[in-house]
């Protein structure tokens, strides 16, 4: 809405500029064509330029330390409740009423306009079609049909015809309709209804200026004119044979030449064009960066910079609030506010804006500058063997023991060496190591031997493909093989707690049912203090409650999506493979209309190691849906997956291709 409100002012703004023009300098002139141009350019330039974005650059010196705390703080906002949101509605339920209102009056009035034409006797006057009607007491024409009551002469009926061809041949109805439309869009607008005026009493000069060359008794005409000053006129987009009978219209039908330099008078609207094209365009900012580190004064690089804003909403449109919204190799960033909103500004042009959110797949896209962003969260499923923890392999048996014979040929031969330990720390599939950190801090420790008592949350970021590669994008190279996050209760004991965007300082989270969180997103204590100053110099937690008889997620609470070891299928994932291609049955129906696509299949491995909870997350058809799902809930039982070493329920994602040879 507010986009379409700054269209309707720039377009209130041209209008204003070719209305002010027009007044100063050509209502009084002579060269109506070219009037009729030049306030038919008025219009379409009220309709088309305030789209048209002119940019200039700014370059400013900046470090950018200075530039990340200018995004942090902008972010900054008032928890109270505001009245602009209501005040926006009242404005936006005005206007389209006013809209409505405009196009009603022209529907009635085109309505009785057509019911006089099919009950009255059409008379062919090339290329115009006369109707005699008592209805309307002046006359008129209303695209090629010309109206005139039956009490008008003969003789004033062909002078009327002669002006209201002119009408008819130079299309001023399409003048007319142009009007109609602008009117409608700014009926609030003064200037509109004086900008009609002019277009019709233009309308008029133009007819009266070739009927007069036309007609063999100029006299005659005029005393028509004058015959037909009584009455109004009857639609807005009809040219009335009457519009304006005053002085100065008969003063524009005296044949007086003027100078031909007189239409360079038309060139005074040029300067309108250079002051609104500058008042509106937009600065787009080049930030030299010094090396604070070197204490190098040059700039180590001029990015063009732009605002981006937009909304954080997971898959069903709820907003996210207390994303982390970041630029991928820099930590200017924000996070997502009780709406979901965010707003950053002096981003570079060739940016890459990071996502990240406790429980959703971390997103990399391109900011959008020319409208609101709105980016959807994915429900981070791990999908099936994407990624491996591993623990170090157990010891070798003891030697079985010798039973009671010294005799060198009855001894045990020495049990082979031992495999080499793996590397100490847990292992990403493949035995690359992973980074780990702890609490926002690159750490050294093993996982292994971090007490599971003292972890509140864990989260897995991995590099799944070329094109996704959520680890590095937050991490840079040091994430290249994957990324452990861990959050200790320690530090969520010292966090700042909000609780539904109201600050909880004296209970914390010690009367949180965990199963009652909605959602969760733990603030680093520079986004802490921005957004709740000294209160959040140790970080801050923003929880989201489930309201009592709110909708919950029908999906396992205690489900786990990121686990220590993965659910297993008994023989590995080729196993699984030809299980499922063994057992899928495509169904007739499908292949008959030769339905292809891959369905993926939502399902948890309890801690038995039992397929359930088996949901459809991304579909192609009833007919394939109805068999992944069957397929899927008959599968064999997994080997259940691990946390802190006990078996645990865990949300798998498994796709599941139809392919017709």
């Amino acid at each position: 809405m507010e986009t379409f409100a700054l269209y309707l002012f720039k377009s209130v703004v041209w209008l204003a500029g070719f209305t002010l023009v027009f007044i100063l300098f050509l209502r009084n002139e002579r060269f109506f064509v070219l009037n009729r141009f030049y306030l038919l350019a008025g219009i379409l330039t009220s309709f088309i330029l305030p789209l048209v974005s002119i940019h200039y650059t700014v370059v400013l010196p900046a470090v950018r330390n200075f530039q990340i705390e200018n995004a942090v703080v902008s972010e900054i906002k008032n928890p109270g409740k505001s009245i602009i949101p209501d005040l926006k509605l009242i404005l936006s339920v005005l206007y389209v009423l006013g809209v409505a209102f405009v196009l009603a009056l022209i529907i009635k009035q085109g309505r009785s306009v057509l019911r006089a034409i099919k009950k009255s006797e059409i008379i062919s006057f090339h290329p115009a079609k006369l109707i005699k009607t008592p209805e309307y007491t002046s006359a008129f024409s209303f695209f090629s049909y010309v109206f005139v009551n039956p009490s008008v002469t003969d003789v004033e009926t062909k002078e009327i015809m002669i002006h209201e061809l002119v009408h008819i041949r130079q299309k001023h109805w399409f003048d007319l309709l142009l009007v109609e439309l602008l009117c409608m869009m700014q009926w609030f607008n003064p200037l509109v209804w004086i900008y009609i005026r002019f277009i019709r009493q233009n309308h008029e000069y133009l007819a009266d200026e070739v009927a007069l060359q036309q007609t063999t008794n100029p006299a005659i005409y005029r005393a028509v004119l004058l015959n037909q000053i009584v009455g109004a006129p009857v639609v807005s987009l009809a040219n009335s044979f009457n519009y304006s009978p005053n002085k100065k219209r008969f003063n524009m039908m005296k044949n007086i030449i003027s100078s031909p330099y007189r239409k360079m008078k038309i060139l005074l609207i040029l300067p309108v064009f250079a002051i609104v094209l500058y008042a509106f365009a937009k600065p787009d900012y080049k930030y030299n960066y010094a090396d604070e580190s070197s204490g190098d004064k040059m700039a180590s690089a001029t990015l063009l910079q732009h605002e981006v804003k937009g909304k954080v909403v997971d898959k069903d449109g709820f907003p996210l609030p207390g994303t982390s919204v970041t630029v991928r190799g820099t930590t200017l960033g924000v996070s997502s506010d009780a709406k979901g909103s965010f707003k950053l500004d002096n981003i570079p042009e060739d940016g890459i804006l990071i996502f990240s959110f406790v429980g959703y797949k971390t997103k990399a896209i391109k900011p959008v500058f020319t409208s609101e962003m709105t980016v959807t969260m994915i429900t981070d499923t791990l999908k099936y063997l994407n990624l491996n923890i591993s623990t170090p392999p157990p010891p070798p048996p003891p030697p079985p023991p010798v039973n009671g014979n010294n005799n060198s040929s009855n001894v045990a031969p020495p049990p082979p060496p031992p495999p080499p330990p793996a590397e100490s720390g847990n292992q990403i599939e493949g035995g690359k190591k992973p980074l780990v950190v702890i609490d926002d801090k690159i750490s050294d420790i093993d996982v292994e031997k971090i007490d599971p008592e003292t972890i509140f949350t864990m989260n897995v970021l991995k590099d799944k493909s070329p094109t996704e590669k959520p680890a590095t994008d937050k991490y840079g190279e040091k994430g290249k093989d994957g990324v452990i996050e861990i959050t200790t209760k320690e530090k969520i004991g010292k966090l700042l707690v909000i609780i539904d965007g109201v600050v909880n300082e004296k209970d914390g989270m010690s009367k949180i049912n965990m199963e009652d969180i909605k959602s969760m997103a733990v603030l680093t204590n520079e986004v802490a203090v921005a957004k709740y100053g000294e209160k959040g110099k140790n970080g801050a937690i923003e929880l989201l409650i489930f309201k009592e008889g709110e909708k919950r997620p029908e999906a396992d609470k205690n489900a786990f999506v990121i686990v220590e070891a993965l659910p297993e299928f008994k023989g590995g994932s080729d196993a699984m493979a030809s299980w499922i291609i063994s057992n899928l049955k495509y169904p007739a129906e499908a292949v008959k209309a030769k339905i292809t696509g891959k369905v993926y299949v939502n399902f948890i491995v309890s801690a038995a190691g039992k397929v359930r909870n088996v949901a459809i997350s991304k579909s192609v058809s009833p007919l394939l849906n109805a068999e992944a799902i069957r397929v899927i809930s008959s599968m064999p039982d997994w080997k259940p997956g691990m946390q802190a070493g006990k078996n645990v329920p865990v949300q798998m994602q498994v796709p599941v291709e139809f392919k017709l040879n």
